[in-house]
């Protein structure tokens, strides 16, 4: 309880026990009682509010708002629209229950806190297992079995004083989707007042008055769906999850004040009485995966908007994935213009959030550097991506560690990658999975390189211990099957990176990864002061570029995103990203306006004029480029992916009679690739490589 540190007075005792609180207050005799955020205390707040005659609910309202039964008896009396609902104490009442009401259902203790002790079940056998869990967790010899509204949850905060209601604030929230919905994130203004919000402040209204509920802040969670609101249950204290933050913000006043001038019996309904009110957003810092915390950072730049980005854990903690409030690891509270425009805001601060747990590939924020070369009389700048520290680095290192949390996500054992001996992101992929004891297999296409080629990629890949499926380029998805049935023999559950046999379904997966990139040059742009007119990277299966357009679409930026094949054709290429970029707002559940897709085509910019013969070779003014970039900047480049990239950058820009433009080189790494062809490029050899 960080309130200890700030309290003069401080004595612990029992919240749970209103008698043993009541006898402190009589020894300490305070002005008022009050809580925010914990349904433990209510009883005791009850008790003493009555006792010591205290601004306050009393004893049996506080009693019947920390306990369900007594709260869905109240509810149901009084005609509050409610979920059916029956108490059971038995597995043969429970049973006869379940005969009476339609599935799914909810079992649910009555008195914890949260989500604790309540299970969804979709079937009786769940309901029966449910049943004994939740028995298991209650302190009661009863608990509740009431049907599953499949609607949208969504909260009302409210604030009772002398019998008025002084205010009631439906607002949205924002659902993890566990045992049972339980709220995240909350926001204002309630995207259904106009349909909704007048039956939302009628059904709690009647909800406060049935439980008798007064001198007091109020908090309900309820439901709609199909044009009618449930309330689901209410208390007599203010929300969690950042819906006390929400109110002040709404109201522009401190509100944790508000709470404890009411419980001195100050009058405080001028608070409440402004009309300008303020759309802002709370949403629960969490994580989908457990461990030890290695690094959390805020890399997000001050900003009048961001009203908290607060830690409640620091390393070296445990962190457990998020099944309920005990679970949070932090907060973020915003405040915007809209409710879109705050939804935009969040994804680009929580982008900003970066959290790595022991045994993760690590991803700091990569550095961009001024270059002394002048393309076109531009400025460039470098995305040092080459610098990540794992594997020589590159943007396959991001890639690698969505691809590793997906798997850890998915509960599968063996990882199949696919591509050649030369491959950067096989040589990562081959070598994380070392690093985890991970099984791994690799899908070797013979036709895009020669498999007999020494390379440092491939002497790496090769002392990585995987398996080797060898196959020809139409071959590709019976090999993968074959792969996938190898590890499945071994009793592995296998995860093929780019989705099914054929390649198709897990492009979104790595893309978030740009999606992120784009966002944190966002940052460094604001940090530096400039704008990118245009970004260059090198584009091969292109999920890197198609990444970074979702991230610009997301963000509603305007600026080119150049792509520079060095190996597609510029028709198949183009395809590949528009499905991409589909396939990833369908998986993100993005509704875009129709006008993005009108426009898609425009914005895809990718190029197969500087191919120099294909996939993994070179000409002498790739190798020019490389040599002089060395020279010049002291950065190393490649001749199969950003040799050809920086070549093609300077050849387009004069192309486009493009100068005087800020401009951003996204160096994806392949430092292996560059010894390779040290020779070559410093020996000034004129044929090609391959």
């Amino acid at each position: 309880y960080p309130g200890f540190d700030e309290a003069d007075e401080r004595l612990i005792a029992d919240l749970s026990d209103p008698d043993a609180v009541v006898r402190a207050a009589l020894g300490w005799k305070p002005d008022g009682v009050a809580t925010c955020g914990l349904d433990l205390c209510m009883r005791s707040i009850g008790a003493t509010s009555e006792r010591l005659g205290l601004c306050g609910p009393g004893r049996q309202a506080a009693m019947r708002a920390s306990d369900k039964l007594l709260m869905k008896e109240a509810l149901t009396q009084a005609g509050v629209q409610t979920a059916p609902w029956i108490c059971v104490r038995s597995r043969r009442e429970l049973e006869e229950a379940l005969d009476r009401l339609h599935f799914p259902v909810i079992v649910k203790a009555v008195d914890l806190m949260g989500s604790r002790g309540i299970f969804r079940s979709d079937t009786r056998e769940e309901a029966l297992e449910n049943y004994e869990k939740t028995m298991a967790a209650t302190g009661k010899d009863y608990c509740l079995v009431e049907e599953f509204i499949e609607g949208t949850l969504f909260g009302i905060e409210g604030m009772v004083y002398s019998g008025e209601i002084l205010f009631l604030l439906p607002n949205n929230t924002e659902a993890f989707q566990g045992a049972t919905p339980s709220p995240i994130g909350h926001s204002v203004p309630f995207a259904c007042e106009e349909t909704l919000g007048a039956q939302a402040r009628e059904q709690a209204a009647k909800a406060i008055r049935a439980l008798g509920l007064d001198n007091c802040p109020v908090n309900c969670d309820a439901i709609y769906k199909d044009g009618k609101v449930y309330i689901v249950e209410l208390t007599g204290r203010s929300g969690a999850t950042g819906l006390s933050e929400m109110v002040g913000c709404w109201f522009g006043i401190d509100y944790y004040e508000t709470i404890v001038r009411l419980a001195l019996g100050e009058d405080v309904r001028k608070d409440f009485q402004g009309t300008r009110h303020v759309p802002c957003l709370s949403h629960t810092l969490i994580s989908s995966r457990s461990g030890r915390l290695v690094r959390l950072e805020n890399r997000n730049l001050p900003d009048s908007d961001i009203l908290e980005i607060s830690f409640n854990v620091q390393p070296p903690d445990e962190i457990r994935a998020y099944t309920n409030g005990r679970d949070r690891i932090g907060q973020v509270m915003l405040k915007g213009e809209s409710l879109s425009g705050l939804h935009r805001r969040l994804a680009e601060v929580l982008s900003g959030i970066y959290l790595e747990l022991e045994g993760d590939l690590s991803l700091p924020e990569t550095p961009v550097t001024l270059s002394q070369i002048r393309p076109s009389g531009c400025r460039l700048y470098y995305k040092r991506e080459d610098l990540l520290p794992f594997s020589f680095g590159g943007n396959k290192v991001r890639f690698a560690r969505q691809y590793l949390e997906d798997m850890e996500r998915r509960q599968d054992t063996g990882m199949l990658i696919y591509g050649t001996y030369h491959s950067n992101l096989c040589r990562i992929l081959s070598a994380a999975c070392r690093q985890k004891q991970i099984p791994c297999a690799m899908i070797h296409n013979v036709d895009d390189a020669d498999p007999q080629a020494a390379s440092f990629n491939s002497m790496l890949i090769g002392r990585m211990g995987l398996e080797e499926f060898r196959c020809r380029k139409g071959e590709i998805a019976p090999c993968v099957a074959s792969a996938r049935a190898s590890m499945e023999k071994k009793g592995l559950r296998p995860y093929y990176i780019y989705g099914d046999d054929r390649g198709q379904g897990n492009a979104h997966t790595a893309m978030e990864a740009y999606v992120q990139v784009y966002r944190e040059i966002r940052r460094q742009e604001r940090r530096l002061n400039l704008h990118f007119d245009l970004i260059f990277l090198a584009s091969s299966t292109n999920t890197t570029q198609a990444g970074l357009l979702a991230g610009q679409i997301l963000c509603g930026d305007q600026r080119q995103i150049v792509g520079i094949s060095v190996s597609r054709n510029a028709a198949r290429g183009r395809q590949v990203i528009e499905e991409d970029l589909r396939e990833y707002f369908r998986q993100h559940r993005e509704a875009l306006p129709q006008e993005v897709w009108d426009t898609l085509q425009g914005k895809i910019l990718f190029f197969d004029d500087w191919l120099a013969g294909g996939y993994g070779h070179a000409d002498g003014r790739i190798r020019e480029a490389i040599r002089r970039v060395y020279e010049q900047d002291g950065i190393c480049l490649d001749p199969t992916y950003t040799g050809k990239a920086f070549a093609g950058m300077e050849a387009y820009l004069a192309r486009e009679g493009i100068s005087d433009k800020n401009v951003l080189f996204l160096h994806t790494g392949g430092m292996p690739l560059f010894f390779d062809a040290m020779q070559e490029i410093f020996g000034g050899g004129s044929g090609e490589e391959g």
